[in-house]
């Protein structure tokens, strides 16, 4: 390691600029981290996500994982992400320390190869296929749950707009709605 760096057991996404816009929170281990990278800068919902990095597995960092996982207080989506077969990478071990330190109503799903007796299938080909189904699987059904963080902010706003006084909203929509025309503009102006 270079002087005056040090060893940090979980990477948080350095490329999330508004931890409040994130919807689904991609937790990773590995080089597989730089193919979603470069997957999520791509996507146009890409600020949607967070991808975390677990750089140690034993001993399990729960402190900074939940440290990191609590920046992301809207998240309602936690994927286990791993190149390697369920039975042959780190989700087995991570899974349940994992949940453990998720909100109360969120799940922990995996996204990756189904348990396998190999570590690979050994047909580049396959393998090839099997790693772009997998990153692609990352990103599914990321539309709705944009969707719902739209629909949370309309329902906000509309609570907000029913605590405005009833009389003060009609002045308002009368006054956008008149404002640029000359006749209300002169019956505005007139001393009746």
């Amino acid at each position: 390691m270079s002087p005056g760096t040090c060893f940090r057991p979980v990477l948080d996404d350095p490329t999330t600029r508004d931890p409040r816009a994130v919807k689904r929170v991609m937790i990773v281990s590995g080089k597989l981290y730089y193919d979603l990278a470069k997957l999520k800068s791509e996507n146009p919902l890409g600020e949607h996500v967070a991808i975390v990095r677990v750089e140690e597995l034993t001993p399990f960092p729960r402190r900074e994982l939940f440290h990191v996982l609590s920046r992301y207080a809207n998240a309602t989506d936690f994927v286990w992400v791993q190149e390697e077969p369920r039975n042959a990478g780190a989700y087995a071990f991570a899974a349940p320390r994992i949940k453990s330190l998720l909100p109360k109503h969120a799940e922990l799903r995996y996204v990756g190869r189904s348990e396998y007796a190999a570590t690979c299938s050994g047909i580049e080909t396959q393998q090839a296929a099997e790693h772009m189904q997998l990153t692609t699987e990352a990103f599914d059904g990321l539309r709705g749950l944009v969707a719902d963080l739209v629909i949370d902010s309309i329902a906000i706003q509309r609570e907000q707009q029913k605590q405005l006084k009833p009389a003060s909203v009609i002045a308002a929509s009368v006054s956008h709605r008149w404002s640029n025309r000359a006749v209300y503009a002169a019956a505005q102006s007139s001393d009746h």
